[in-house]
């Protein structure tokens, strides 16, 4: 085994440190559980220290300075000894971070060397030192919701609400259609649910953020606001988590980040319910039945209609 690793010690190197620079990028364009987590060593993020030592690892290994691949080895896995301890304390594991300690481990068993194993344990020694001096983290909890799917109201109509922030028609009808939910709500008339519809591929995030920002603040308002914020992020193209992040601190829109999985296998299954294709639409369940309304003209309409305002809903209906 030795001597096969002697012999393809530069490859696997190269390819151990590409899989960590990977593993890091998943990272980055995740959201969910893994967004609790979060450090920085003298103010650099994770992540791009991460990519940077890895980065330094291949350009090492391909100039053959195999003692300074196994040093960085070292010196990382006593880092990552830190981190797994850090995890372990908050009691919040991240698959990516782990994976990426997987990395640094499998890069030290392929460069090590009995010889060397002095210097090595230095180096590993060093990282964990140089780790609790300067390491800063948060963890916050990764299951933090009280409920699975964010209901708004207690009437005894249900009013489920499709949208997707890139989408013009959504844009357009949101002041409208939300002053009248407010009103409807005030009323007590309904039950409310917003259901992010992943018409463009930048939704996922802007759904998982919407639930972050729900999840720490339960009240209608803040569910307004987090649309409102979100359809003016939408309109400036923001497409990654630390734009969004930036954004919405500079909103003052405080956001708890969990474990969305749950809420959005549920709003899947409403999808499938409701047989949606586009939006806007909305349905409306109540004793008459089922009512599906699309567009930005049908659905204030029918809003309206349940607040027995002028101006009926034109709408296709299905029995309950």
């Amino acid at each position: 085994m030795r001597r096969f690793l002697s012999r393809n010690r530069q490859l696997l190197t190269v390819l151990l440190a590409l899989a960590g620079i990977g593993i890091t990028l998943a990272y980055i364009y995740c959201y969910g559980a893994c967004s609790s987590l979060r450090g920085d060593v003298l103010g650099v993020d994770l992540k791009y220290l991460g990519i940077f030592y890895m980065s330094t690892i291949i350009v090492l290994a391909l100039m053959r300075k195999f003692l300074l691949c196994l040093l960085l080895f070292a010196f990382g896995a006593g880092s990552e000894l830190f981190l797994i301890g850090y995890q372990i304390r908050s009691g919040i594991y991240c698959p990516y971070c782990l994976a990426f300690a997987a990395t640094v481990f499998l890069g030290l068993a392929v460069n090590f060397e009995r010889a060397k194993k002095t210097l090595a344990t230095l180096a590993a020694a060093g990282g964990l030192v140089f780790f609790l001096l300067f390491f800063s983290g948060t963890a916050r909890p990764v299951y933090a919701a009280e409920s699975p799917l964010p209901v708004f109201g207690a009437g005894p109509v249900q009013v489920r609400i499709y949208t997707d922030y890139f989408c013009g028609p959504c844009r357009t009808e949101e002041a409208e259609v939300m002053s009248l939910i407010t009103e409807l709500l005030e009323k007590n008339l309904v039950r409310v649910t917003f259901i992010d519809t992943p018409i463009h591929q930048e939704t996922i995030l802007y759904a998982g953020y919407f639930l972050a920002m729900v999840n720490a603040n339960k009240e209608f308002a803040q569910a307004a606001a987090a649309r409102a914020a979100l359809f003016e992020a939408a309109g400036k193209k923001i497409g990654e988590k630390e734009a969004m992040e930036a954004f919405l601190k500079k909103k003052g829109i405080p956001f708890l980040p969990f474990n969305t999985a749950p809420v959005f296998k549920i709003y899947g299954n409403y999808l499938k319910e409701d047989r949606i294709n586009s939006t806007p639409t909305c349905v409306i369940v109540g004793p008459s039945g089922k009512q599906t309304l699309q567009g930005s003209d049908q659905i204030p309409k029918g809003l309206r209609d349940l607040l027995g305002l002028p101006g009926p809903a034109s709408s296709r209906r299905e029995d309950s």
